[in-house]
């Protein structure tokens, strides 16, 4: 084998593997529809989240509440186009949390993101949004 053989199988094994990665790259990205399969909400209690600003030597009773406040978490199964069914959750923290259950029999645009399931939706004032859901259980 000459030096230009080698060096050529060389730069095609490199093109092969790049190719490869960047089709998985890009799978991922590419968006697909879900159907929601059923959907439910329940509360929990659990200790309230720090505020942005305290640190972990501040002891004020602003950064160290002992209360406990009430969440809501959004579970809902999905079902990816392959057949599979996703068990994914999100969970309302506050007024200005967009995540909620969505309507059962509904397709929606979804994607794999770093973070969980990504899915844009219309709300109920018909503006465009996209939620992460944590995926909780594969089937």
């Amino acid at each position: 084998m000459t030096t230009i053989d080698r060096t050529l199988s060389v730069a095609g094994a490199i093109l092969t593997l790049s190719a490869l990665f960047l089709a998985s790259a890009w799978a991922r990205d590419l968006p697909f529809q879900i159907k929601v399969l059923s959907a439910e909400s329940h509360q929990f209690r659990a200790p309230p989240l720090d505020p942005p600003n305290c640190n972990w030597r501040d002891i004020s009773a602003y950064c160290s509440s002992s209360s406990p406040e009430t969440y809501v978490e959004n579970t809902m199964v999905v079902k990816e186009p392959d057949g599979k069914s996703l068990e994914i959750a999100c969970t309302v923290y506050n007024q200005r949390s967009h995540c909620t259950s969505l309507p059962v029999n509904q397709s929606f645009q979804a994607w794999m993101g770093k973070h969980g399931l990504e899915i844009r939706y219309l709300d109920e004032h018909g503006k465009m949004r996209e939620q992460i859901f944590e995926i909780q259980r594969e089937n």
